[in-house]
């Protein structure tokens, strides 16, 4: 027998009374699901206190929620506690940060029935932090992602833990346990087939050959800030293997392209869709006459919150109908799934419900008939279905919904027409009527598209020229100048892949569009293969043509920042390749010495020495001047390319601020300096501090705090143990904002330093306010650091303010045990310099450590 009690909490006292009412104490399988409405971490801690002093043993998970399930009714902004009281299953609760990418779940216990689940992320498959459940066991994996109120962050949490960014969920174990489902939503297609032109897994590469984002934003509008939640809005259906499927996108990439929630392949087309009202209310009698043929003690159930709104009659009647088959208790979720251990099931805009009992299904004849009849209906309109057990009354409310879904299937049949007829307009507008090549209005569009969409990137634009094409027509005539073009453009087109784009700007003159990004040695290789292809002898009754062109290229944004600029450059480089006699590839200014072409290729390195694994980190002792020991490093990030030998600091970082690369870069930094630190921790050195360097592009991004979190989170280092060097100059353009930022980095208990103190504007105006732990003297100041010199005055002086402002200060370039000694009389604080020890390997850090000792007098 499975109980279910309803709570709604108000203080410590009352639930105290409920539980010794209901006697919970003397249950020793008890799954309590909290749901805090619009719940903060103080107040989940509170009740998780409350819960652990008044019933210590009991499995627990809860989430926030901006509304529940009580008493078979939704209520807003309230606590609710459901207690399920199990007498033969076995309840296990845990929770998974979606940090621990690795980390999953066993689920071989043959016992396993079911698993409920509450993320707070709504672009994650539930199922897939999960391990394979057999395909021979029914396992229901029920849940959803949680809700708060829109300026609070949604929260997961059990008995002992809480996260902003997890999975919490109960496993119940018991192999006769009854659980049926139900799972509500209904859709129909609309308009004409979105067609993928590239896929790869679940990544859309391009939609009607175009980056995804772009199609969209021209679709829908530019406002694509929370389309990776559109699962719960605007899905779209597609066939898969016979089966109409539902798909929405989970994630939109800086490349512009997106992340869909299952597997495309190019040449799969997508339909937007909308909720049909009608067949829901036909599914959902269905399913509720299936369910009342079974002895039901229990119902879990995720209703979606935009279902919930857009139906709000219908949603209310249905929850109603639940509750008459046993006690139901839920939540409202920003998108819901279900699947079993074979099919998944995961739809959004929905009501999924799972049904549970211990008590075996009942024959068909001995479970009463269930009328249900909702109060205060508006209308005595109802549908052919009130025939069966369960009906529904129609509100106004409804009607006008049913009135909108048959509208849009009328609207479906003028959509299709339009698109069609807009579809020929297009091509009229945008294609060249002798080649079907896109013209010149399509190839100036497809630039502007590339030049917003790939900002601080790079692409190539090649312009393509007939040499002599003017003798053809003089000589033969303009219809075998078509003819010749005609030839021509199919020649070009059998070039064409999803990367390239090729166009027929106007008369004999040709563009070609370079969307991947290519070195200069590609792009001569590409265009070779132009002139030979255009080269390739050409017959006409009995003439034979020789053929040849030029080629010029302008690269954005290096010869130019607009589509005009970029056009009109690689014209100029055509026209100067024609003019030192044509058949050949000239790139526009091609004067460029050597370094600007080495600059270009080593940015192409750079975007993939992450993933190639090419950077790594060595790290400087920092020596405590009043101890002698090394209690600290600075970690230094170092680049080996296999055919370049290593690269130095100052050649690819600032590569990496112009492009953007500079956020993965840090990231990884980050990343691998907290989790080198911590090794060392864990190996004994528990005093060591690490110092990493942010950048000013970096330390701005708006998710730069929450990339710190989570390195902290993943590498499980002390954050008193990191230290982050920021620069003057990065700061002073915005100090306000630098301010907020490292006010929020303290709070986590990370320390900032300012780095090459002296260097930038050094103005105690905002000194003084900044929220800091450490000044670092730029090693400028220490080369000539001799007694009654300008440097020596000035470091002396940066020491004294820096103990006058009650945080420590850090000397580096010390290269000489003089200056060593000098700087201690002066009471700075650390050292660092190639006399203590240049930048070294991990493994010969610590052999320093175990080794060295300064003897500072």
């Amino acid at each position: 027998m499975v109980k279910t009690y309803n709570y709604e909490f108000i203080d410590k006292e009352q639930l105290k009374n409920f539980i010794e009412k209901q006697r919970l104490r003397l249950y020793t399988n008890i799954l309590a699901q909290i749901f805090v409405g619009n719940g903060t971490w103080k107040e989940i801690q509170e009740i998780q206190f409350i819960m652990k002093e008044l019933l210590p043993d009991v499995q627990l998970i809860g989430c926030t929620s901006s509304a529940a399930i009580l008493d078979g009714k939704i209520v807003e902004g309230k606590t609710v506690i459901n207690f399920t009281l199990f007498e033969h299953t076995k309840v296990e609760t845990g929770l998974i940060q979606i940090t621990d990418h690795d980390k999953k779940i066993e689920t071989d216990n043959i016992d396993l029935k079911a698993i409920i689940a509450y993320t707070t992320q709504p672009s994650i498959q539930i199922r897939d932090f999960f391990n394979d459940i057999p395909t021979e066991r029914e396992v229901i994996v029920a849940g959803g992602s949680v809700t708060n109120s829109s300026d609070k962050e949604v929260l997961v949490f059990t008995s002992d833990s809480v996260t902003s960014n997890g999975i919490v969920f109960v496993k119940l174990y018991n192999p006769n346990l009854f659980i049926a489902t139900y799972h509500n939503t209904e859709y129909c297609k609309i308009g004409e087939s979105i067609k993928i032109t590239k896929a790869e897994n679940n990544r859309i590469l391009s939609i009607n050959n175009e980056k995804p984002v772009r199609f969209f934003e021209k679709s829908f509008g530019s406002y694509l800030k929370d389309f990776h939640q559109a699962g719960c809005e605007l899905p779209f259906m597609f066939v898969k293997n016979g089966d109409d499927k539902l798909c929405f996108i989970k994630d939109i990439l800086p490349d512009g392209t997106m992340k869909a929630s299952l597997e495309l392949r190019s040449g799969d087309e997508l339909y937007m869709v909308y909720v049909d009202l009608v067949r829901m209310i036909d599914s959902s009698i269905l399913h509720l006459n299936r369910l009342a043929n079974y002895s039901v003690e229990t119902v879990f159930t995720f209703i979606n919150m935009r279902r919930k709104d857009l139906f709000e009659s219908f949603t209310k009647q249905e929850l109603h109908h639940l509750q008459a088959l046993g006690e139901v208790s839920g939540l409202i979720t920003l998108s819901e799934g279900m699947a079993g251990s074979v099919t998944d099931k995961t739809t959004n805009f929905s009501v999924a419900a799972i049904a549970l009992s211990e008590t075996e299904k009942l024959p068909i004849a001995s479970k009463k008939d269930v009328e249900t009849a909702i109060e205060e209906t508006e209308t005595e309109t109802l549908p052919a279905a009130t025939r069966k057990k369960f009906h529904y009354h129609f509100t106004s409310e409804m009607s006008k919904q049913l009135y909108f879904a048959n509208t849009m299937k009328l609207l479906t049949e003028q959509l299709a027409y339009l698109s069609c007829s807009l579809e020929k307009a297009n091509r009229m507008l945008f294609y060249d009527k002798d080649t079907e090549l896109p013209n010149r209005l399509k190839i100036t569009e497809t630039v502007d598209n590339l030049i917003s969409d790939n900002v601080n990137k790079r692409f190539a634009v090649l312009f393509i020229d007939i040499d002599r094409f003017k003798l053809i027509n003089d000589s033969f005539g303009h219809y075998v100048g078509d003819m010749v073009i005609g030839i021509i453009a199919n020649r070009l087109k059998s070039l064409l892949t999803d990367d390239i784009f090729i166009g027929r700007f106007a008369g004999d003159k040709f563009t070609v569009i370079l969307r991947k990004e290519l070195d200069a040695k590609q792009i001569m290789i590409l265009a070779n293969k132009i002139l030979l292809s255009i080269s390739e002898p050409l017959d006409y009754e009995g003439h034979e043509f020789a053929i040849s062109a030029s080629i010029g290229v302008s690269y954005y944004p290096d010869d130019g920042k607009d589509t005009e600029t970029i056009l009109r450059n690689a014209d100029t480089a055509m026209n100067r390749a024609k003019k030192y006699g044509g058949n050949q590839i000239i790139f526009f200014a091609s004067e460029m010495n050597v370094q600007i072409k080495y600059k270009f290729e080593l940015e192409n390195y750079l975007r993939r020495a992450i993933e190639k694994n090419e950077l790594f980190l060595l790290y400087q002792p920092v020596v405590d001047l009043q101890t002698g020991r090394i209690n600290g490093s600075e970690a230094l990030i170092r680049w080996n390319h296999p055919n370049l030998g290593l690269i130095s600091p100052m050649e690819f970082i600032p590569i990496a601020e112009e492009t953007g690369l500079i956020h993965e870069i840090g990231k990884w930094v980050l990343m691998e300096g907290c989790r080198q630190n911590q090794e060392w921790f864990d190996s004994g050195y528990d005093e060591l501090f690490i110092s990493i360097n942010v950048s000013a592009r970096q330390f701005l991004h708006p998710t730069f705090v929450e990339h710190l979190h989570r390195s902290l989170q993943y590498s499980g280092m002390d954050p008193k143990k990191l230290h982050l060097e920021l620069t003057e100059t990065g700061m002073i353009d915005n100090v306000e904002k630098s301010i907020a930022i490292m006010k929020e980095i303290q709070n986590l208990g990370v320390k900032i330093s300012i780095d090459d103190f002296g260097t930038g504007y050094s103005s105690l105006s905002y000194l003084k306010n900044l929220p800091i732990d450490t000044l670092k003297i730029d090693r400028s100041f220490i080369n000539n650091f001799k007694s009654e010199t300008v440097d020596y005055s000035i470091v002396k002086a940066i020491i004294t303010m820096g103990n006058g402002l009650s945080v420590k200060v850090v000397a580096e370039g010390v290269e000489t045990y003089e200056q060593l000694i000098e700087l201690k009389k002066m009471n700075c604080d650390y050292a660092q310099g190639y006399y203590i020890e240049k930048p070294v390997h991990p493994d010969r850090f610590i052999e320093i450590i175990n080794n060295k000792k300064f003897q500072i007098s």
